[in-house]
């Protein structure tokens, strides 16, 4: 079972005012990133920024030395998880360029009764977000929901909250997600095991979120999805196909040659191949082998980064030249993925930053000692400081970051089981809330057709009710790990 941070003190430690006064700089420390998120409206890579020297300047640091701090927080995080969020940027963009969304939804819809369709789509949208940032497979599956919703005369929410359910599970839960590598790298985690365990628990509660709380919710909210997103979003597509799967011989309106739509085992190998060569990493080990040939390729293989390489490399032919996509077109594709998230790594640098100073300023011994005196549970006291800081802030991302810089510290001389639990216990209290101060509750918002209050009660009961349930299922994950 994670042990509790009581467990990390050493004997005789006595509480001092510097202690109190280092607590104090993280409060404050914090209060400066609301402040500029939430009230001013600042950048988040401005107010990180703008925290991190905070805290080593009132933590008494040298001017040069908090600067030092910051950038090789940024440096190292940026160098981490950067390039892992670029692959995954890049092979979500592969898949939505060729069809694969439309296809995995087309396949399983056909496969079920109209009854079971809400299980469906909680499986589309979670195999859809394994590869995907959260806002753009929403935004790419509304189209997909608004439809499904006009030709079954579906309420919206019957259809729309499975698709928040997956999305929103696998983005909290599942490498490589910035928030779960964020967290992974800030204790020290294996990306194997933590992914293992994630899955295990991303099964239950997609399942509680999904089809179970969507039966609860829709008849009890009124959703009615404005005129100007039915015109928008009711279309048929950029992709045609017949009954028989074959090319209709339909054009891009940016000028790609007609092509076929990936077939449903290529798009599924596709999506799933990083995610099997990293399990099969974590079994080897956790197997013990003899460090031969085998072992060796099998390491490099599941190695996060050389995992998504290889799968955007073999995206490039599953879903582009295979299809008939000219090299064109690829390069167009590829292009493309790089500018959505160049905000995310910026922000994902300046919260490296702000973990760097807090560290260096010996605040982390300071939380240690406060959690010892409280006898809070570790694994307890990284989903709070998370869930607070993501009702706070608003973002989920942004909360990990923060959360991280304060808990990680205290997870040195965990065994690697408890390691990863305490990672995912991160992203699990950054799941906690969305509300007003979120922006993609403000999306759902619009493209559902709800009133505040309807949004509150579908898209912020949802993510609470995945972060306790996903907090329940790794507390008892950690007492038989």
């Amino acid at each position: 079972m994670v042990s509790s941070a009581t467990g990390l003190l050493s004997a005789g430690q006595a509480w001092t005012s510097e202690n109190t006064w280092l607590l104090v700089v993280v409060g404050v420390s914090i209060a400066v990133v609301v402040l500029l998120i939430s009230v001013l409206k600042i950048h988040a890579f401005l107010a990180l920024t703008v925290s991190s020297l905070t805290v080593s300047l009132l933590a008494g640091e040298p001017a040069q030395k908090a600067i030092l701090s910051f950038t090789t927080g940024l440096g190292r995080i940026t160098a981490s998880v950067g390039v892992l969020i670029i692959l995954g940027a890049v092979l979500g963009r592969m898949l939505a360029d060729s069809g694969g969304i439309e296809r995995l939804v087309d396949s399983l819809t056909r496969m079920v009764r109209p009854e079971r369709l809400p299980w469906a789509v909680t499986l589309v949208a979670a195999l859809i977000g394994l590869p995907m940032f959260f806002e753009v497979g929403f935004v790419m599956l509304m189209p997909l929901v608004l439809q499904l919703a006009k030709q079954m005369h579906y309420p919206v929410l019957r259809v729309g909250m499975p698709v928040v359910a997956g999305l929103a599970t696998v983005h909290a839960l599942v490498p490589p997600h910035p928030g779960p590598l964020i967290a992974i790298q800030a204790v020290h985690a294996s990306i194997g095991l933590t992914m293992l365990y994630g899955l295990l628990v991303a099964v239950p509660c997609a399942i509680v979120v999904g089809p179970l709380f969507t039966a609860y919710i829709w008849p009890r909210v009124p959703a009615h999805v404005p005129d100007s997103a039915t015109a928008a979003f009711t279309t048929s597509g950029h992709h045609r196909h017949d009954e028989a799967g074959g090319d209709s011989g339909t054009g891009r309106a940016d000028g790609a040659a007609p092509h076929r739509m990936p077939s449903l085992p290529v798009t599924l190998g596709t999506i799933l191949l990083p995610i099997v060569l990293m399990t099969l990493k974590a079994v080897f080990d956790s197997v013990r082998m003899p460090h031969g040939t085998l072992y060796t390729v099998v390491e490099f293989l599941g190695t996060p980064m050389i995992a998504l390489l290889i799968t955007v490399f073999v995206s490039l032919i599953t879903f582009g030249y295979a299809l008939g996509f000219s090299r064109r077109h690829v390069q167009a594709s590829l292009a493309r993925s790089f500018a959505p998230v160049a905000g995310v790594i910026v922000i994902v640098g300046a919260g490296g930053g702000y973990s760097q100073a807090l560290q260096d300023t010996g605040v982390d011994r300071a939380v240690t000692q406060a959690a010892g005196h409280l006898h809070i549970p570790l694994l307890f006291l990284a989903w709070l400081v998370a869930a607070l800081m993501r009702t706070i802030v608003g973002s989920g991302t942004i909360a990990t970051i923060t959360a991280a810089g304060i808990v990680g510290p205290l997870s040195h001389g965990l065994a690697p089981p408890q390691a990863s639990l305490l990672a995912l216990a991160l992203g699990s209290g950054a799941a906690f809330a969305g509300h007003v101060n979120d922006a993609a509750f403000w999306m759902a918002k619009e493209y559902f057709g709800t009133s505040i209050s309807g949004t509150l009660r579908t898209w912020t009961v949802s993510h609470t009710l995945l972060s306790l349930t996903s907090l329940a299922c790794l507390w008892l994950l950690s007492t038989v790990v």
